[in-house]
């Protein structure tokens, strides 16, 4: 009935929130992140990727390299590269060194673009965003 193999050690590095799914506490990953339900706590991958799908909603801040947000984030940001979809809401404060906008996408609150003086990495404009 059961197999006497092996067991097959899962090697994907994405962490999903599903849909149906609402997370309470912080999330820290080295690597991508897809949220498609809601988390209330913050998310930290410094030089992960994290993705905020159509009817995910996270209320808390995140810090990585990159976030796409198609979803809605009520808290601070703090990335290198922030691309807001169509569907994208954010509201809070943001620090970012490139930004993208599609039509529909909405960010209210206080964006503050971080100059290329500051190094290439989310640690420092996070230090950089708190002094």
């Amino acid at each position: 009935m059961f197999s006497r193999g092996k067991i097959k050690e899962n090697t994907s590095t994405t962490t999903i929130i599903s849909e149906s799914t609402f997370f309470v506490g912080d999330i820290s990953s080295g690597e991508k992140i897809i949220i498609h339900g809601k988390v209330n706590g913050n998310i930290n991958t410094d030089n992960g990727v994290v993705f905020i799908d159509k009817g995910g909603v996270v209320n808390g801040s995140v810090v990585c390299e990159k976030l796409i947000l198609n979803g809605e984030l009520h808290g601070e940001c703090c990335c290198s590269i922030l691309d807001v979809y169509e569907n994208g809401f954010l509201q809070g404060d943001v620090s970012y060194r490139t930004l993208e906008i599609r039509n529909g996408g909405c960010i209210t609150g206080i964006v503050n673009k971080v100059t290329d003086e500051v190094q290439n990495n989310v640690s420092e404009l996070v230090k950089t965003r708190e002094n």
